[in-house]
């Protein structure tokens, strides 16, 4: 799907704190997003579950990987790292795709650990899985679908790997939301 050339990772924001956040929408909510299903037919509440349950079986530690790819031949990546619930590490990389040889020139990068989390602007914002269902929820699957056009995808467990929306005048590199591009268990 080319909307995935275009993703946009997303903003930056740290919070130092651990925050218990609930991944759960308002009942208000629920008509909404009740009716936005991923790709694998997984409805959007039932990935909630879906990640609470693949939670509760693998532990609360895991790493992710966010991108944005431009039309223009940039993209980034940044990788989250979340043990037992907290962000514990977050590192970043942005690059070019040489058009002479196809391979991807790096621009910059940078890693990150928790005494520092959060000083670079650049790159994904350093928050957990639920977090991103929470911003999902209440920041990207809620805008007007008059003038937006809304995405949700999830992978074959039903775990979230895109939310987010394309501005229906919008050509190029509009995508407002997370694209979830690689997800894998860590064990303690």
């Amino acid at each position: 799907m080319k909307i995935l050339s275009l993703i946009v990772a997303v903003g930056l924001l740290f919070s130092c704190e651990e925050n218990e956040v609930s991944t759960k929408p308002e009942s208000s909510e629920l008509s909404v997003l009740g009716s936005l299903v991923g790709q694998n037919g997984t409805p959007y509440s039932e990935s909630i579950d879906n990640w609470s349950e693949l939670k509760s079986t693998n532990g609360n530690s895991y790493i992710y990987q966010t991108s944005f790819y431009s039309w223009i031949g940039e993209g980034s990546i940044t990788e989250i790292l979340v043990i037992e619930g907290i962000v514990t590490s977050r590192s970043y990389e942005h690059f070019r795709i040489n058009e002479a040889n196809d391979e991807r020139e790096i621009i910059d990068t940078y890693a990150e650990t928790i005494e520092n989390l959060g000083v670079n602007e650049e790159g994904a914002r350093p928050i957990t899985i639920d977090e991103l269902y929470n911003t999902c929820a209440r920041e990207y699957l809620t805008v007007d679908t008059g003038n937006n056009t809304i995405y949700f995808e999830t992978a074959l467990n039903g775990l979230m790997t895109l939310c987010g929306y394309v501005p229906t005048e919008c050509l190029d590199d509009c995508f407002t939301g997370v694209s979830i591009n690689h997800f894998d268990w860590v064990r303690i």
